[in-house]
């Protein structure tokens, strides 16, 4: 009867050791010196764009645990009190990346010093786009080539080490993925750029189509096909759904006209 008892009592201190474990950890909702550093951290890094590290913001706290329970408030304080959405990027290892609740919509509202690069980025972002989304690093070189600007010289507006601003600024802030592949073992390697995690935040396909329809001097609904490709390859159920649509229209046009041709 005893040994009934004691694995009872075993049992009862093991379930009650499971629940506790299983109970989310309260979140911290005050302003002490740890959210204070996290946060000053953060609004002082957010301004270059540069993705920040969770181990960064873990050496400010007591550690891992302690983050976690503060992180959910200090990502409230920077929506509410600076407009400051903090986004969690995929992959390993854990990084945050700061985007304005109201980007700039116009180069006419950043700083004259600004303006040059926001103009590169929207003119690359924009050839991505038109090239359905993925460009080999050459013949992105050679669009602004032929645009009379050459990625290894100074210009007279974007200034100097234009492959620097392209290959590390803009792929460090996240506006453009860079990747390294080949389509075949007996392809040599090449480069390729899409658009990066901050770019889909902070600009839509329409502005783009809008940008590019003034460009080329063409009707918006000219660059409807890249539209739809671009909004399809971020959501592949939709890209499936009007392939579908596709190939049953394609297969009505047959059919019709081979009842034209029977009859």
């Amino acid at each position: 009867m005893a040994s009934t008892s004691r694995r009872g009592a075993r049992r009862a201190n093991t379930s009650q050791s499971q629940a506790a474990e299983s109970q989310p950890e309260p979140q911290h909702d005050q302003i002490d010196q740890q959210v204070r550093a996290v946060l000053n951290f953060i609004l002082c890094h957010s301004a270059n764009k540069v993705p920040i590290k969770m181990t960064d913001l873990m050496s400010l706290t007591s550690g891992k645990n302690e983050l976690a329970k503060r992180l959910p408030f200090i990502t409230q304080l920077l929506n509410e009190r600076y407009g400051i959405k903090l986004v969690l990027l995929e992959g390993a290892p854990k990084r945050y990346i700061c985007l304005a609740e109201s980007p700039a919509m116009s180069i006419y509202e950043l700083k004259a010093s600004q303006r040059p690069q926001y103009t590169m980025l929207y003119i690359i972002l924009t050839y991505i786009f038109l090239r359905g989304n993925r460009i080999e690093e050459d013949k992105l070189y050679g669009m602004l080539d032929a645009m009379e600007v050459k990625v290894d010289e100074e210009h007279g507006y974007f200034g100097d080490d234009i492959s620097k601003l392209i290959e590390e600024t803009f792929v460090k802030q996240q506006y453009l993925k860079r990747e390294r592949s080949q389509l075949s073992p007996y392809d040599d390697p090449k480069n390729y750029y899409s658009w990066g995690p901050r770019a889909k935040s902070e600009f839509t396909y329409q502005q783009i189509v809008q940008f590019a329809s003034k460009l080329f001097d063409q009707d918006a609904s000219f660059f409807q096909q890249q539209l739809m490709r671009a909004e399809g390859i971020d959501n592949p159920e939709m890209l499936q759904n009007l392939e579908a649509e596709a190939n049953q229209a394609e297969r009505s046009y047959f059919d019709l006209n081979d009842e034209s041709q029977n009859g």
